[in-house]
């Protein structure tokens, strides 16, 4: 799990793209030796890469990161960000998980709530999880099994979801820009995500601040396509007003130590 400052820094890059090891230690008020471990430990992560004279944000345009790799990052965040959706879903609300990180932990709060939901899901993992709520009504989509990520993907989970129509879709996506709108790394998860958005009444889109601006391979759908965007206390309150400026709602999670 990243520091607050190492946070800051992925943020600070994702706006700049490039920034010199001594611009960074006068920015964060640290030596230039503890710049240096840091960037270490987000290279490791693929957060950014180092080359001559500095550091660059890494937007991996076409590379999908290990689920359980994506499972150790931002938990703090994602547990904040499922706290704060899960109270926007109704009792006897319809709605729709794809598969990823932020909606499994969506997917554990709501299996302790006491509501009547309906959920359709492409992930086995989140179906497990709900179905120990005897009030979650829970239905899986057909497919073919992805063994990099166990989700349900290919032409019959797309004509599975085309029998529903729901009152909210989550998605959790792999990139988010104004320009580039909502993107995936793999092509037949962006094809599952896509087609969630389409049965969604309103469509809701989970994803850390880290997303922001981050490209993938794969367009799902242009930003206006969404409804709302449910993130973490580290986005800048620039990235909200730019989205608000295109009337899309940017909900913020506090941060909380309670969080989980």
């Amino acid at each position: 799990m990243h520091s607050k400052r190492q946070n800051e820094i992925i943020r600070y890059l994702s706006e700049t793209r490039f920034a010199r090891i001594e611009q960074l230690a006068e920015l964060y008020h640290v030596s230039m030796e503890t710049i240096r471990r840091d960037l270490l430990e987000l290279e490791k992560d693929s957060a950014v890469k180092r080359v001559r004279g500095g550091v660059v944000y890494n937007s991996l345009r076409a590379q999908e990161v290990e689920y359980e790799k994506r499972m150790e990052n931002n938990q703090l965040e994602k547990h904040a960000i499922a706290k704060l959706a899960a109270g926007y879903i109704n009792d006897g609300d319809a709605i729709v998980l794809n598969n990823g990180t932020a909606t499994l932990e969506l997917a554990r709060r709501l299996a302790e709530m006491c509501k009547q939901l309906t959920v359709v899901t492409n992930s086995p993992n989140i179906a497990l999880v709900l179905n120990e709520n005897k009030g979650i009504s829970v239905y899986l989509t057909s497919g073919y099994l992805r063994k990099h990520n166990k989700s349900l993907v290919g032409s019959l989970c797309s004509d599975c979801l085309d029998n529903f129509k729901v009152d909210k879709a989550f998605v959790n996506i792999d990139g988010i820009s104004i320009e580039d709108g909502v993107t995936q790394y793999n092509t037949e998860e962006a094809a599952v995500v896509r087609k969630m958005l389409d049965i969604g009444h309103t469509k809701i889109v989970l994803c850390e601040y880290s997303k922001f601006n981050e490209v993938a391979f794969n367009r799902v759908c242009p930003a206006e396509y969404i409804d709302c965007i449910f993130t973490d206390w580290n986005i800048s309150p620039k990235e909200v007003k730019s989205w608000g400026d295109i009337n899309i709602k940017v909900m913020v999670a506090p941060e909380s130590v309670n969080s989980k």
